[in-house]
C-alpha cells in the first residue's frame, strides 16, 4: 500500500490525453457522458421542432432564406453521421418549394452548400445539379487577376460571399467552401480542377487580404473609394468557422502541407479566443459556423494534433447547450450557451444548438482518413513564407502526434526511474537505521571472556576450558574481534588458560602447564587484558568464563 500513489500516478500518466490546446478549455464538462443514441434523439428532436416552424415554402417567416438553407444542410450532415437516409425524400421536397430556385439560388448561395452535402449524404445527382447550378451564380462575383490588376470589377463580391449586393463595395469572407466541396464530390479531373482553382483563388484572397498576422480571420474589407481596403476588425466566431470548414475540405483532397499549416494557425487562434466565450469556455453566443467546421475538422482529422482538443472543445458547447440553453422538454434552444433559456424560436438559435449535437455525434465516430489527394494546381498554390509580408507560412512540423505519444512514453519512463530511485532510497535508509539502532549503545569493557562463551542455563559454556574434553577452541573462536591482517601488525598475546581444579579422581592426575590467573601478578593481569581489548567491540552477549569451585 505504501507504493500505491506512485502506481496510480504512472497509470494516470500512461493513460492521459491532451492536446497542445487542452490548457486553454475550461472547466466546463469537456467530456461527453451522454449515450450516442441520446445525442441522437436530441438531435432528431430540435430538426423536427425547426422542420415544423417551416412555412408552405420552405422557408422560416419573416426571417432569411438562408435560415431555411442552414437548416437543410444540418438535415443532411446528420443523416451523414448516423449513416441513414431519414431526411431524403424530405430535402428534395424542400429544395423544390425554395425560392428562386429556377434562378440558381441566386442572392443565397446557402443553398449551394446544402445541394453538396445533401448529394455526399444520399448520393443523388439531382442535389449535386443544384449546388453546380448555385457555384455557376457564385462564380460571376469571383475577382479574376485581372480585376484584381485593374482594381474593379464589373460585379462586386467573390465566391465564397452569402449574399450579394451589387451597390455595396463590401467583400466578405462570409463563406461555405463550395468551391472544395464540388471538387470533392466531382470525378471528372478537368472539372475537378475548375473548382479547386476557385477554392485556391478564394484561399490566396482570404490570405491576402482578411487573415491578419495573428491567424484572426477578418469578416469583410472596405473596398470602396478611399477606404483602403481596410479590413473589419470584428471579432466573430462565425469567419474563422467558415473559412476553416473550407480549408479541412480543401486539404483532404490536396494535403498540401501550406493549406494545413494555415488551418492549423487558424485554429491554434480560435479555440483559446476568450472574445467569444467564458471562462469555463463556453460560448458566449451559439454559432452553427464554428461548431460545423470543428466537426469537419474532427471527422477528417484534417490537424491530428488538436484531435483532443476539438473533441473536447466540442465537448463543452453540447454540455452547455443541453444544460443550460433549454428548458426540458421544449426542444428549444436560446442563442445564449451559458443561459439562462429561452422558450421562444429563433431558427439561427435552433441551427446553432443542432450542430452543437450533430458535432457531439461527430466525435462518437472514427475520423475518416480515406479520401485521396490530388495535386494542387500550380496557380493555387500557397505562397512561401516570402510571398506574403506579414505572414509566416511554415509547414506543420511531421508526426506530431508521434511525438505526442513519445512524450506520454518518456513520462512513463521517467515515472518508473522517479519510482526506482524512491525505493532504493527506502532501502538504503531502512539498513541505515538498522545499523544505527544495532549500534546506539555505547560499548562496555568487560574482562572476561578470552574465548566467545555463550553460557546457557543450567550448563556450561560450550567451549569452556577443561570441560567436555577439555580441549582448545577452535581457531575461528580463538580470538573475538578482528585482528589485521597487514604485514606488521601486532597480533595481541593470548590469555593464558585457567587452570581447572579437578573436583574428582579422574582428574586429579592432570594440571595445567600455565599458571593459574591467581599467579600472575596484577600488573600483568591488566596488562594483559588492555592488550586483548584492544582494537575489538563488545559483545554484550558474551559472558564471563565458567570457573569451577
Amino acid at each position: 500500500m505504501q507504493f500505491l500513489p506512485l502506481l496510480l500516478s504512472l497509470y494516470f500518466l500512461s493513460s492521459c490525453r491532451a492536446g497542445p490546446l487542452a490548457y486553454h478549455l475550461g472547466g466546463f464538462k469537456p467530456n461527453i457522458t451522454t449515450s450516442v443514441a441520446d445525442r441522437i434523439s436530441l438531435a432528431d428532436a430540435a430538426v423536427e421542432k425547426a422542420i415544423s416552424m417551416l412555412d408552405s415554402n420552405a422557408t422560416f417567416t419573416g426571417n432569411s432564406l438562408g435560415y431555411a438553407a442552414q437548416l437543410f444542410s444540418q438535415m443532411a450532415e446528420l443523416d451523414t453521421a448516423t449513416n441513414r437516409t431519414n431526411y431524403l425524400d424530405t430535402l428534395k421536397g424542400f429544395f423544390l418549394k425554395a425560392p428562386h430556385r429556377a434562378s440558381n439560388f441566386s442572392d443565397i448561395l446557402s443553398y449551394g452548400h446544402a445541394a453538396v452535402k445533401a448529394y455526399a449524404a444520399y448520393n443523388d445527382p439531382v442535389f449535386r445539379n443544384y449546388a453546380i447550378q448555385s457555384w455557376y451564380f457564385g462564380r460571376a462575383y469571383t475577382l479574376s487577376a485581372s480585376q484584381v490588376a485593374a482594381g474593379k470589377t464589373s460585379v462586386k463580391g467573390m465566391s465564397i460571399v452569402n449574399n450579394t449586393y451589387t451597390d455595396d463595395s463590401t467583400i466578405a469572407t462570409l463563406g461555405t467552401g463550395l468551391s472544395a466541396l464540388l471538387a470533392e464530390s466531382t470525378p471528372d479531373s478537368a472539372e475537378r480542377t475548375m473548382y479547386l482553382t476557385a477554392a485556391g483563388d478564394s484561399v490566396g484572397f482570404l490570405q491576402a487580404n482578411l487573415i491578419t498576422g495573428n491567424s484572426q480571420v477578418q469578416d469583410n474589407i472596405l473596398s470602396g473609394a478611399n477606404l483602403s481596403c481596410a479590413g473589419d476588425s470584428d471579432a466573430v466566431t462565425t469567419n474563422p468557422g467558415l473559412v476553416m470548414e473550407g480549408l479541412a475540405v480543401l486539404y483532404s483532397i490536396t494535403k498540401d502541407p501550406g493549406t494545413q499549416s494555415l488551418l492549423s494557425r487558424i485554429l491554434s487562434a480560435t479555440i483559446p479566443n476568450q472574445v467569444w466565450q467564458q471562462p469555463d469556455g463556453v460560448l458566449t453566443f451559439g454559432d452553427v459556423y464554428l461548431m460545423r467546421s470543428l466537426a469537419t475538422l474532427y471527422e477528417r482529422n484534417s490537424t491530428p494534433e488538436y484531435q483532443d482538443d476539438i473533441a473536447q472543445y466540442i465537448g463543452v458547447q453540447f454540455n452547455a447547450v443541453v444544460d443550460l440553453a433549454t428548458a426540458n422538454g421544449t426542444n428549444i434552444y436560446s442563442n445564449s450557451w451559458p443561459g439562462p433559456p429561452s422558450s421562444d424560436f429563433y431558427p439561427t438559435n435552433q441551427s446553432n444548438a443542432i450542430a452543437a449535437f450533430i458535432g457531439a455525434i461527430t466525435v462518437s465516430n472514427p475520423p475518416n482518413s480515406s479520401t485521396t489527394s490530388m495535386p494542387l494546381p500550380s496557380s493555387m498554390l500557397l505562397p512561401s513564407p516570402s510571398g506574403s509580408p506579414g505572414m509566416t507560412l511554415s509547414p506543420p512540423q511531421q508526426s506530431k502526434s508521434s511525438k505526442k505519444t513519445l512524450a506520454i512514453i518518456a513520462s512513463v519512463l521517467a515515472s518508473i526511474a522517479v519510482m526506482t530511485c524512491v525505493l532504493l532510497i527506502r532501502f538504503i535508509r531502512r539498513r541505515q537505521l538498522r545499523s544505527n539502532s544495532a549500534s546506539s549503545s555505547p560499548p562496555s569493557v568487560s574482562p572476561f571472556g578470552v574465548w566467545r562463551n555463550i553460557r546457557r542455563p543450567g550448563k556450561y559454556a560450550r567451549d569452556a576450558p577443561g570441560v567436555g574434553g577439555g580441549g582448545p577452541p577452535p581457531a575461528s573462536e580463538a580470538v573475538r574481534g578482528p585482528i589485521s591482517k597487514r604485514a606488521g601488525a601486532r597480533v595481541p598475546p593470548r590469555l593464558p588458560r585457567p587452570a581447572v581444579v579437578a573436583t574428582n579422581s579422574a582428574s586429579e592426575g592432570s594440571s595445567s602447564a600455565a599458571p593459574p590467573p591467581s599467579d600472575l601478578p596484577t600488573e600483568e593481569l591488566v596488562r594483559i587484558l588492555n592488550e586483548r581489548l584492544r582494537g575489538r567491540n563488545w559483545d554484550e552477549d558474551e559472558t564471563p568464563p565458567n570457573y569451577p569451585l
